[in-house]
């Protein structure tokens, strides 16, 4: 997508050009920009494929039902009869990433954005269970009978990325298949929820150091919501600051040590995926091109979790 087809779509929207345009670095599955406008600002998220944005649109509802704080649609549009690919145009909610100012936040306001956070998983927690795992995108939804198919689906992509990029040596491997055989039982024995897995860095904003709402609301979960705390330990793992907040969440969740020890688990199983993800080209914000230094880090804290729970 070129500066001239978001200039064609801002000209039909809003009759006029944005005074910027500014590419958000954050995120694969979609190229998002940010339309700066005399009096307001916009974000534009586009993509080739329907089933990448569609999700927003159709859960939307969910979350505002839930009265957690979300953008609203401005404008959509997946025909591809005007353009050559999906879009939708949202409000802009004030702020940044979690990730991007997290080490600025003070120890009380992290403690309050934890309230935030833990309370959008206690609403989520308050629907009824499903009936299947699997991920739902708005379009199509995963119907498994069991939280080990989905494990299983995963190991393969992991095992199908590394043939081609080599990103994962074989003792990371071995750590993921001893996971996956030590705590089937645990698996079998989940009862899926619904659940937004994807709250961890990214996609939470903050202003002014407070939680000012979620974005990137394409796709939702059935299964166990304790890895959506598990994707949070791993992007802070052996952080002294930014432990402050994952130790608030757990203290507000109330888990046990064995929820504990599963959401390590959980957040081994997220770091081993997007190592995977290294080498990938997803969108213009990924590259073929392997991050070394991102798979070391992403190594020892694999390691380090390992160690704490086997």
């Amino acid at each position: 997508m070129n500066e001239q087809e978001i200039n064609n779509i801002c000209e039909k929207i809003f009759c006029e050009l944005p005074v910027n345009i500014i590419k958000k670095k954050i995120g694969i599955c979609n190229e998002v920009f940010e339309l700066s406008f005399k009096n307001d600002s916009y974000i534009l998220r586009m993509n080739k494929e329907k089933k990448s944005l569609y999700g927003t649109h159709k859960f939307l509802p969910i979350f505002q039902k839930l009265k957690i704080k979300i953008p609203k649609i401005i404008k959509e549009d997946y025909s591809k009869k005007q353009f050559s690919f999906c879009y939708q145009i949202l409000n802009k909610i004030k702020g940044k990433d979690l990730g991007v100012v997290i080490h600025e936040i003070s120890k009380k306001n992290l403690k309050l954005i934890a309230q935030e956070v833990s309370a959008i998983f206690d609403k989520f927690n308050s629907l009824p269970p499903e009936n299947t795992f699997g991920g739902i995108t708005g379009l199509d939804e995963e119907k498994y009978n069991s939280l080990t198919k989905i494990i299983e689906i995963d190991r393969k992509i992991i095992l199908k990325r590394n043939e081609k990029t080599k990103a994962i040596d074989q003792e990371t491997i071995d750590i993921l298949n001893n996971i996956i055989n030590d705590y089937q039982n645990y698996f079998l024995k989940v009862k899926p929820k619904l659940y937004y897995d994807d709250i961890c860095s990214k996609n939470v904003m903050i202003h002014n150091e407070k939680f000012s709402g979620l974005v990137d609301l394409d796709f939702l979960m059935k299964g166990d919501y304790l890895e959506s705390i598990g994707r949070i330990i791993a992007s802070w793992y052996g952080k002294k600051h930014e432990e402050i907040y994952i130790n608030e969440i757990i203290k507000l969740q109330k888990l046990d040590k064995y929820q504990q020890r599963i959401t390590k688990m959980y957040a081994i199983l997220n770091l081993i995926y997007w190592t995977s993800e290294e080498g990938i080209q997803f969108n213009s914000n990924s590259s073929e091109v392997v991050n070394w230094e991102n798979v070391k880090i992403k190594k020892r804290q694999i390691i380090g979790l390992y160690n704490e729970i086997k």
